[in-house]
């Protein structure tokens, strides 16, 4: 019998992208399954396959009341809702981004435990480390330095809510697991060059045509790349078998540098523009891996999504849905 079998299970932020490739495996595995989402960044359209499945609460999980009504009878919390964008955005929204996210954070996992909600998961990040972090990067650099100035006060607001849910978890009766995704894509992504992150702004921006297409930095900086639909199961198994109380890293090690990156989607798309690699933009890290031994030790899962399959993915699901983000600037 599936370990989610009727288990009520909320699902904040779960009209998202990653959100509600979590939703769909939870309905897979015979949860009960309640998305709460103010559909500000989500969309009905993510949630097409379940939506027959699922119970949905549209509301604003800044006020209080709201996130006591939906951890209320509820057995697991999975807390996706944040304010999440690029670098570009991110570098100069420090107080917005870090305001934001503590608030999200702090009020649902305050109504989840007054609500006797027995186990909540709180998504972190991978920005929550320094900028000189070990690479590939294991958990303990997470207590390290500051975070890397670009995504700071989002990297602030996260490692606050870890250590939120460290108190909670060690205080009270609520089991606080805490995880940090590296580098997340797939469909259902924003496509807002204002906002999103490197991988759809570089398939847009071959797409329509720009030539030369700026990339930020050198193009050396490298990262590892996480389907969300992997990344969702992960969350998802270390929801049901992480220890409370501790971060785990979602990632792997295998890293690709952007230019790398920009040359993959260029094949894909049978485009051949030339890079303007604009050296006075910010790139982050220059490496940016996950140490993934806990996370593959407590789980035995590896990413079943190669890159180049998943960037096709990304690319058919954006030219098919390409209309929607026309207005976006």
């Amino acid at each position: 019998m599936s370990f989610w079998r009727n288990k009520k299970v909320v699902v904040t932020g779960g009209a998202g992208m990653m959100g509600s490739y979590l939703t769909e495996w939870l309905v897979k595995n015979n949860a009960k399954v309640t998305v709460a989402d103010d559909f500000s960044g989500g969309r009905m359209e993510n949630l097409e396959l379940v939506v027959d499945d699922i119970q949905i609460e549209r509301l604003d999980l800044r006020n209080y009341s709201n996130c006591e009504k939906i951890c209320r009878g509820q057995d697991f919390v999975f807390n996706l809702a944040a304010k999440v964008t690029g670098i570009g955005y991110n570098v100069h929204h420090h107080h917005e981004m870090f305001e934001a996210n503590m608030l999200l954070q702090q009020n649902v996992i305050s109504a989840a435990s007054k609500q006797n909600v027995k186990r909540f998961v709180q998504i972190s990040t991978a920005c929550a480390y320094p900028h000189d972090a070990i690479v590939p990067t294991p958990e303990s650099e997470g207590a390290r330095g500051t975070p890397e100035p670009t995504n700071e006060g989002y990297g602030w607001a996260k490692r606050m809510g870890e250590r939120l849910a460290e108190y909670y978890t060690h205080e009270t009766g609520l089991e606080a697991v805490i995880v940090r995704p590296f580098n997340i894509y797939g469909p259902r992504d924003y496509f807002d060059l204002e906002i999103c992150h490197v991988i759809p702004a570089l398939i847009r921006k071959i797409t329509e045509g720009q030539d030369p297409v700026e990339i930020w930095g050198s193009g050396n900086q490298k990262r590892v790349f996480m389907h969300a639909k992997d990344t969702a199961r992960g969350i998802q198994l270390l929801g049901e078998k992480a220890p409370p109380g501790e971060p785990i890293n979602i990632g792997h090690e295998h890293m690709v540098s952007i230019k790398e990156l920009f040359e993959l989607i260029c094949s894909i798309l049978k485009m051949k523009p030339k890079a303007y690699f604009n050296l006075s933009k910010p790139e982050g890290y220059p490496l940016r891996a996950a140490d993934s031994t806990k996370f593959r030790a407590l789980t035995g899962f590896e990413p079943q999504i190669s890159l180049e399959e998943g960037v096709r993915e990304v690319v058919e699901w954006y030219q098919k849905n390409s209309v929607h983000f026309s207005s976006a600037k």
